[in-house]
């Protein structure tokens, strides 16, 4: 009689084998950084979601302030033609209320 050895993948066992506690140690460590870092990047991603739409509220309030200005541009014009109209050309000393004709 022939006598066949036979390996353990032929049997179809597994085998177990115990990990020391500082490779399990490592393991865990691995894994809690990991977890901390993938956390750590959604909220920096949370806060540029944040940030971005309050730059984006600033550049729709700095277009309105743009245009406020405009429109103050153009209410000086019209008050510096009307007031040269009404008084002829000249300065006006604002604090004593006195306009003096070029």
């Amino acid at each position: 009689m022939e006598e066949q050895t036979m390996n353990v993948e032929q049997v179809g066992l597994k085998l177990e084998k115990e990990f020391v506690q500082e490779d399990i140690d490592s393991v865990k460590n691995l894994q809690r950084g990991y977890a901390k870092t993938t956390a750590q990047i959604g909220q920096i991603e949370v806060e540029l979601h944040i940030l971005t739409k309050r730059l984006e509220q600033m550049k729709e309030f700095r277009e309105k302030l743009f245009s406020d200005y405009a429109d103050l541009q153009e209410q000086e014009s019209n008050l510096v033609k009307t007031l040269n109209e009404k008084y002829g050309d000249g300065v006006l000393d604002l604090d004593s209320g006195k306009f003096i004709q070029s």
